[in-house]
């Protein structure tokens, strides 16, 4: 399953995805992974949380990303949840260039997928709005 969380920059996205990580930790049979772009705001997320932070991977695509999140889920059938802040900015990317990722993440049903975006609703491409 995948969801986005979007709205305005400002608006509160990475304290709801932090909030939703942090309680996933408390529910989940599996992993639960937060991937964001760097270090500021692990501090506000639980211990059983795994944070990867993609400014150590090298990661400024969305195809590097794809396959990044692709070779994590195979390295691991563990994972339950995996939240990402930002996947915008973690990929230098466009959202319309971002549809491989979406597929990608799609393709892993067995693993729940949360993004942020920074966009309204009405600015989300076409094939974003199944997700909200």
């Amino acid at each position: 399953m995948v969801n986005i969380i979007c709205g305005p920059k400002g608006s509160g996205k990475t304290k709801q995805i932090i909030d939703q990580a942090n309680a996933a930790a408390e529910k989940a049979k599996g992993y639960v992974l937060f991937i964001t772009k760097a270090k500021t705001y692990s501090v506000n997320i639980n211990f059983d949380v795994k944070c990867i932070y993609t400014d150590e991977y090298g990661i400024d695509s969305a195809e590097s990303f794809r396959g990044f999140i692709n070779g994590v889920a195979a390295a691991n059938y563990d994972i339950e949840y995996v939240f990402v802040d930002g996947v915008a900015r973690i990929t230098k990317s466009e959202l319309a260039d971002l549809e491989s990722v979406f597929k990608a993440a799609t393709d892993l049903n067995e693993i729940n997928f949360v993004f942020t975006i920074s966009s309204t609703k009405e600015d989300l491409p076409e094939y974003l709005r199944k997700f909200i």
